[in-house]
C-alpha cells in the first residue's frame, strides 16, 4: 500500500502499530490549534505523547506524512477504527473552522486516499459509514462543531473528484509572477482555446479567487483591463500541490 504523493514532507512518528492494515475509510480530526503540518507532526514525534495520525495538514494547506497508511496510527482511541481508517489531523482557526487552504488539501488528500485504496466515502452520521468522527469513540469534541457539520459536504466533494468532477475552488486570488517566456493567455481554460496574448518571465498578473483543472493543468482567471473579458492562463501542471516549476508563482 502506497502513501500519498501530495505530501510536502515526512516526519515519522514512533507512535503506531506496524502491520499491513487494509484501509477502507477516513477519520478527519482537528488539531485544536492553528499549526503548520510540521508543528503537529513534531508533537507526534515525541514517544511520550503516545498519539499520532497518518497525515497532518497545516493552516497553509501543506501535508506531512507521520504514519504510513499500511500501519495503524494512534489517533481515535479505537483499535478497529484506526486499523481500517486513514487518520488526518487538520489545523483549525480559533472558531474551529478550517482555512480554505486546509479544507482544499483535505478534500484532495481524501480523494487520493480513496482512489488508491479503492473506495468512496459514505457518511451515515454514525459508525456504519466509512467517514467517521473521533468523538464517536472517545469523550472528546474532536473534530469540533464546525468540521463535524462539514462531513456530508466532504463526502460529496471527495466523491465528485473521484468521479471526475470539477475540483473545489482553491484560494487563488493574488499577484503571481511568471517564470517562463511565452506563457499563453486564452479566452477559455483549455489548451485548445484561442490565444489572446502572452506573458514573459518576470511579468506579473493578478488572478481571481477561482481556478479549474483542464487538460492536465490548473488554470487561473482574471478580467482583461481594456476588454473586460475573462482571460485564462495555465498556472502549472495539476499535481495537487504547488510545484517549483509552475508557470506562475504567487508573490
Amino acid at each position: 500500500m502506497s502513501d500519498s504523493s501530495l505530501i510536502s514532507g515526512t516526519i515519522l512518528s514512533p507512535n503506531y502499530t506496524a502491520g499491513n492494515f487494509k484501509k477502507s475509510g477516513i477519520t478527519p480530526h482537528y488539531m485544536d490549534g492553528y499549526l503548520t503540518a510540521a508543528q503537529c507532526a513534531d508533537i507526534f514525534s515525541n514517544p511520550a505523547r503516545r498519539a499520532s495520525s497518518n497525515y497532518t495538514i497545516g493552516y497553509n494547506g501543506e501535508i506531512v506524512l507521520c504514519v504510513h497508511e499500511h500501519d495503524r496510527s494512534w489517533c481515535s482511541g479505537n483499535y478497529n477504527n484506526d486499523a481500517r481508517c486513514v487518520t488526518i489531523e487538520c489545523a483549525n482557526k480559533a472558531d474551529g473552522s478550517l482555512t480554505d487552504s486546509t479544507w482544499n488539501s483535505l478534500v484532495r488528500l481524501c480523494a487520493d486516499i480513496c482512489k488508491r485504496n479503492g473506495f468512496k466515502l459514505n457518511y451515515t452520521g454514525n459508525t456504519n459509514g466509512n467517514l467517521t468522527m473521533h468523538k464517536w469513540f472517545q469523550d472528546t469534541d474532536c473534530p469540533g462543531v464546525w468540521l463535524s457539520k462539514q462531513f456530508d459536504r466532504l463526502a460529496r466533494e471527495v466523491n465528485s473528484m473521484i468521479d471526475g468532477g470539477i475540483n473545489p475552488p482553491m484560494v487563488f486570488g493574488g499577484t503571481y509572477r511568471c517564470t517562463v517566456n511565452g506563457l499563453r493567455v486564452r479566452d477559455a481554460p483549455s489548451l485548445y482555446a484561442n490565444v489572446i496574448t502572452y506573458y514573459n518571465a518576470g511579468q506579473t498578473v493578478t488572478l481571481d479567487d477561482w481556478y479549474t483543472s483542464e487538460d492536465g493543468y490548473i488554470w487561473g482567471r482574471y478580467t482583461g483591463a481594456s476588454s473586460g473579458e475573462k482571460r485564462y492562463v495555465a498556472v502549472g501542471r495539476d499535481t495537487g500541490k504547488v510545484e517549483t516549476d509552475d508557470y506562475l508563482i504567487k508573490i
